[in-house]
C-alpha cells in the first residue's frame, strides 16, 4: 500500500528539488526521477506529483489523498455495500 501523503512529506520532495540544478520546470532528468520516486511512493497521478513538487494546490491534494485513503479502507471493512442496513427509500404517491 502506497504511503500518505503528508506536509512532511511534501517539504521533503520540496527541499529536494531546491538541490537540483535548474532545468526551467521541466520534467527532465533528475527532476523526472524525483517525480517518479514521489508518484510510487504515495500513488499519486502524475499531475499530482508535478503540482506538489511545484507548490501547487498542495492542501487539495493532501485531502485527495486523504480521502481516497478513508474510502479504500472504507471498502475493505464494509465492502461495495452502499447504504446497507441503513433502511429502503420509499416514494410517496
Amino acid at each position: 500500500m502506497a504511503e500518505l501523503l503528508t506536509r512532511q512529506i511534501v517539504y521533503e520532495y520540496q527541499k529536494r528539488l531546491k538541490a537540483l540544478p535548474e532545468y526551467g520546470n521541466q520534467d527532465i532528468k533528475e527532476r523526472r526521477e524525483l517525480r517518479i520516486e514521489l508518484q510510487n511512493r504515495c500513488g499519486i497521478t502524475e499531475l499530482q506529483a508535478l503540482n506538489v513538487l511545484n507548490g501547487h494546490h498542495v492542501p487539495d491534494i493532501i485531502t485527495i489523498c486523504e480521502r481516497k485513503r478513508w474510502e479504500d479502507e472504507f471498502n475493505d471493512k464494509y465492502g461495495n455495500q452502499d447504504n446497507q442496513g441503513l433502511g429502503k427509500v420509499h416514494r410517496r404517491a
